[in-house]
C-alpha cells in the first residue's frame, strides 16, 4: 500500500533544497514555486508563480495546480501555453512525484515566450527601420520617368510657354498702343505749350508753335514752285 503522505513529505524536503529561496508554503500540502527565466530583460522582464496543492492522492493522481504572473505579463495565449505544458508534462508523470517537473517545464516554456517575443520585437524594428529607409530613399528617387511621363510633361511644358508668350505679346501690343508720341501728347495736351512761360524773364517773347508750321509749309512750296521753275526752263529751250 502506497504512503501518499510520506511521499508529499519526501518531495517537499527536495524541493526546499532544490529551490531555497524560490519555495514558499503555504499549508501542510499547499505550497508556491517562483519561476524566473535564464536571461531576465529589464525593459521586458518576467516571472511566474507555479503553485500547488496536493491531491490526497498524489502522486497517483495530478495535483491541483495554477500559474500566476507575477511580474511583466503574458497574453491569455502565452498563459494558456504555459499550462498546456504543465498539463502534459504531469500527465505522463502519473505515478511519480511530478513538481520539480512541472518547474521545470514552466520555466523552459516561460524562456521560450520570452525568446520569441524578443524575436518579434526585433523582427518589428527591422521592418520599421526598412520602411523608414524606403520612404526617405523615395524622397530622392522621385517618379519613375517614363516615356508617356515625359511626352506629358513636354505638352504641358510647351503649353505654358505658348500661354506666356501670348501674354506677353498681348501686353506690348497694348503698351505700344497706349504710348503716345511727343507730338500727340502735345496736341492733346495743350497746356504743355504753356509749361515753360513760367520760366520766361521780362521782354521773352513766346513762341507759337503753329506759326512755325505755316512758315515750314510756306517754304516747302516755295521750293516746289522752284524746281517746276527750273523744270519749265529746260521744256521752253527745246
Amino acid at each position: 500500500m502506497t504512503d501518499y503522505l510520506e511521499e508529499q513529505q519526501n518531495e517537499l524536503e527536495a524541493l526546499q533544497s532544490i529551490y531555497p529561496e524560490e519555495f514558499e508554503e503555504i499549508s501542510d500540502n499547499e505550497f508556491r514555486i517562483a519561476i524566473f527565466p535564464d536571461d531576465q530583460d529589464e525593459d521586458h522582464s518576467c516571472a511566474l508563480s507555479l503553485r500547488i496543492k496536493y491531491t490526497p492522492t498524489y502522486p497517483d493522481e495530478l495535483p491541483e495546480y495554477s500559474v500566476d504572473v507575477t511580474e511583466g505579463r503574458l497574453t491569455d495565449a502565452q498563459k494558456e501555453r504555459v499550462m498546456d505544458a504543465l498539463k502534459t508534462g504531469a500527465e505522463e508523470s502519473l505515478g511519480m512525484v511530478m513538481i520539480f517537473t512541472m518547474a521545470s517545464l514552466a520555466k523552459e516554456e516561460l524562456n521560450q515566450i520570452l525568446e520569441d517575443s524578443q524575436r518579434s520585437r526585433e523582427e518589428a524594428d527591422i521592418e520599421r527601420r526598412r520602411k523608414e529607409e524606403e520612404i526617405e530613399n523615395a524622397r530622392f528617387r522621385g517618379t519613375k520617368l517614363t516615356w508617356e511621363r515625359f511626352q506629358e510633361w513636354r505638352a504641358n511644358f510647351e503649353k505654358e510657354l505658348a500661354d506666356q508668350e501670348s501674354e506677353e505679346k498681348k501686353a506690348r501690343a497694348k503698351e505700344l498702343k497706349n504710348k503716345l508720341t511727343g507730338r500727340q501728347l502735345f496736341e492733346q495736351d495743350k497746356t504743355l505749350a504753356l509749361s515753360d512761360t513760367k520760366y520766361m524773364d521780362e521782354g521773352d517773347v513766346s513762341v507759337d508753335a503753329s506759326q512755325y508750321e505755316k512758315e515750314e509749309r510756306a517754304q516747302s512750296n516755295d521750293d516746289e514752285n522752284d524746281e517746276n521753275a527750273v523744270w519749265r526752263q529746260f521744256g521752253s529751250d527745246d
